[in-house]
């Protein structure tokens, strides 16, 4: 494959046996039918059902479809017969995510295409998972853009979705491009599958050694003394330095991610007149937000990792370790477990106030239990699971590289019509 640079209409990036310059056409110059498909409701759908359907969110972002909704339980031959997916069709999202588009394959049972979706047939001037490629290109999504119709759900019309214009390469460079991308594709998925199990045995060691079922020995292969159980407020002390007339940077608490700063998470500062009132955290001390999420029910706690002084809200309970010996990533590891949960469940007084935040009792909240392996045994826990950590960031960096590399593939494979 070689960079081009004629003067004539070539993507800036191409294989080598190919040469020639591409012409501009629409997209219905190689659609041979499309279709839309029926409407049903949820009363349609029924295990004993005879055909499936793909619907809006069956189409994944990279292209990919979903088989696995329950079937339709009644529906006329005639109706199956004219929608039908055969081998190849394109299945095309036309609400929401406009312009998603997957290549069906053979399945054991008939599929459709639901509403808001349409079956895209191609005639022997189109390679199917070219265009897959294709509608994932900022090119495509710009043209699509054009078409959406406005009104109480976005729709992009069958008849426009044929005025789509792109540069079209011959039959066999769209299959050598398309051959490409896949294996793009395949070493996404093979890393997200990698990534997946290692997060998945993640968890279920976390859960064998939060458990104890799961004990680590010193140097001489002698176990560590039992566990403790103490009060949370036994272990850890609250943070009560306000910011006042500093000049701190702000930063909130994204579940599933950790500390991140306002100007990040919102565009801007929004401490607004309570900045003075919000609470100086300093590094490895940790905060804990009650806000309730789809990943944590009953808040979550994180470990300020900045590497510096930070300023979070006063809502927030913040505390940190009382004895330096005590380690604070076994701490975070366990908090991450989800360990707190079944204490807060039980002193939260009820759902959450009208600002989103759980209402607990910061004396309770001190007066929850948590285990106290010494110390020695908390740093060969915390080590253990900070190398499972660096694995699972490699790979996922892995990941983002690999989809860096895809989308700048999309930018020069494809030219704008």
């Amino acid at each position: 494959m070689e960079a081009m640079t004629e003067n004539k209409v070539i993507p800036q990036l191409r294989f080598r046996e190919f040469d020639d310059s591409l012409n501009s056409v629409q997209f219905g110059k190689v659609v041979k039918s499309n279709i839309y498909g029926p409407r049903f409701n949820a009363n349609d759908y029924n295990p004993l059902g005879n055909v499936k359907t793909i619907r809006g969110t069956d189409v994944s972002l990279d292209g990919e479809l979903k088989y696995s909704q329950v079937p339709i339980a009644k529906i006329e031959d005639k109706v199956v017969e004219n929608h039908r997916l055969l081998d190849g069709d394109l299945v095309m999202i036309t609400t929401a995510d406009c312009g998603l588009t997957g290549v069906y394959r053979k399945q054991s049972i008939d599929y459709i295409a639901s509403a808001y979706a349409v079956k895209i047939s191609l005639n022997n001037n189109g390679y199917p998972y070219f265009f897959k490629y294709f509608f994932q290109t900022n090119i495509a999504k710009r043209e699509i853009k054009g078409f959406i119709r406005k009104a109480t759900v976005a729709n992009l019309p069958g008849s426009d979705i044929l005025r789509i214009k792109l540069h079209l390469p011959t039959l066999p460079e769209q299959q050598k491009i398309a051959t490409f991308l896949s294996s793009v594709d395949a070493k996404l998925q093979q890393l997200s599958k990698k990534k997946s199990l290692l997060a998945d045995y993640k968890k279920g060691v976390m859960q064998k050694i939060f458990s104890q079922e799961l004990r680590f020995k010193d140097a001489n292969g002698n176990k560590y003394p039992d566990w403790e159980e103490k009060k949370l407020g036994e272990v850890f002390s609250e943070i009560k330095d306000k910011v006042g007339k500093q000049k701190i940077e702000t930063y909130s608490i994204s579940a599933g991610i950790g500390f991140i700063s306002q100007k990040e998470k919102f565009g801007k500062d929004i401490s607004g007149n309570q900045n003075e009132k919000y609470i100086v955290l300093q590094p490895n001390e940790f905060s804990y937000n009650k806000g309730n999420s789809k990943k944590y029910k009953y808040g979550c706690v994180y470990l300020n990792r900045t590497g510096g002084q930070i300023a979070v809200p006063n809502v927030f309970i913040s505390f940190k370790v009382i004895d330096d010996s005590m380690n604070q990533v076994f701490y975070e590891k366990l908090f991450e477990f989800h360990y707190l949960d079944k204490g807060l469940r039980r002193i939260i007084s009820s759902s959450a106030r009208m600002d989103g935040l759980l209402n607990i009792n910061k004396k309770y909240f001190f007066e929850l239990k948590i285990c106290v392996p010494c110390s020695q045994e908390q740093q060969k826990i915390a080590t253990f699971l900070s190398a499972l950590d660096t694995k699972i960031e490699k790979v996922n960096t892995q990941i983002n590289n690999t989809q860096a590399f895809k989308k700048g593939l999309l930018q020069q494979m494809f030219v704008a019509a």
